[in-house]
């Protein structure tokens, strides 16, 4: 049988007035003779979902309908029912444009959304790896306190240390600090125990806040001697620090005391002239030095008598219990000033907050 599909509404238009002659108004109908064998529609290889409206044949053409062909191939259907006319036309131009560029700003809108989660997830990739590695330095604890030791304390006060920590079964923590103190003697003894104690405490607080469930001991040592300096140990929720070596070493203040201030004194005073003094420090209770000055009266007696008792002479003093406070903080500082014949001339403090007096005789 020779086929022929019709594209156009015309015939199936009349085929539904005849059918249905109230609905399209018609005075006139007929009954014809259709055959129905399943057709299948396609358009540009993709088949077509007819629904209920399915294709028949009739006189040898075959009748499909035109609204679902018209808009499978991109159509606009209209039907003019004064007219009695299917009106198919192509779509707009200005709609076509509109709708691109709504799919264009969607497609925008999708991409830019997209980036924003692609950058979110890759924040909380390294969120992720960070928290993981963090997890896993605190697994090794010791490793973790070494570290941590190292990058903030590796030369404190100019002593290069070297920290070991062991970690028990039961979590516990242990921490061995070591150096030579004979390569830095005047360093150490520089350091009063009560900044010892406090840089032993800020330790204390860290492993506290990273490892609560941590006990926590250690010890200084001197690598040159075998001996212990310091011990330490944790107490309730205090650390309790216990010191071995009390031997204190003022010689390198000594030297610089009279470095500084036991000649060329003209800056003080022209009246000072050549005149010159030895200055001595020793240990004189746990918390406190002693400083004599020596003043050279047998050889300066005329310019010691020229500046004795003067503003001069008191800005000298102040000079020497100021640098002495400033290398010991937490000393109190005591001492006098004597000629050639060992006659105190006058004497002198400072406290340790630094208030400073002088009495001469």
């Amino acid at each position: 049988m020779n086929k022929r599909v019709a594209i156009f509404t015309a015939v199936l238009v009349s085929a539904v007035l005849l059918l249905s002659s109230v609905a399209m108004g018609a005075t006139g109908a007929k009954d014809i003779k259709a055959f129905y064998r399943n057709i299948k529609i396609k358009v540009n290889g993709k088949l077509v979902d007819v629904g209920n409206t399915e294709p028949f044949i009739y006189n040898d053409s075959t009748y499909v309908p035109i609204r679902l062909i018209s808009e499978a191939l991109d159509k606009v259907v209209e039907w003019d029912n004064n007219q009695s006319t299917v009106i198919i036309t192509d779509k707009s131009t200005s709609q076509t444009s509109q709708e691109i560029a709504n799919k264009d700003a969607q497609i925008q809108n999708l991409t830019y959304q997209n980036s924003l989660l692609q950058s979110k997830i890759i924040e909380l990739n390294k969120t992720i790896d960070d928290l993981k590695k963090e997890k896993e330095e605190k697994e090794n604890a010791d490793e973790y306190l070494e570290d941590y030791l190292y990058d903030e304390y590796s030369k404190w006060n100019d002593i290069k240390f070297n920290y070991k920590v062991k970690e028990s079964s039961s979590g516990d923590l242990t921490l061995t600090i070591e150096f030579d103190k004979s390569d830095y003697k005047s360093e150490w003894n520089k350091l009063t125990e009560r900044k010892i104690e406090n840089w032993l405490n800020d330790i204390y607080d860290y492993v506290k806040d990273e490892f609560p469930k941590a006990d926590f001991e250690g010890t200084i040592k001197d690598t040159d001697k075998k001996e212990t300096l310091v011990s330490f140990e944790e107490s309730g929720s205090k650390l309790k620090v216990k010191f071995y070596d009390s031997t204190v070493s003022f010689a390198d203040l000594e030297d610089d005391l009279n470095y500084f201030y036991g000649s060329n004194l003209t800056k003080y005073s022209k009246n000072f002239g050549s005149l010159k003094a030895t200055i001595e420090v020793e240990d004189y209770d746990d918390d406190e030095i002693y400083i004599t000055v020596i003043v050279n009266t047998s050889k300066y007696g005329d310019e010691w008598d020229d500046v004795k008792d003067t503003a001069a002479s008191d800005d000298w003093l102040y000079d020497i219990m100021e640098y002495a406070h400033s290398e010991y903080k937490d000393y109190i500082i005591s001492g006098h000033v004597e000629n050639s014949s060992g006659k105190t001339q006058a004497t002198f403090s400072c406290t340790s907050s630094g208030r400073m007096k002088i009495n001469w005789k």
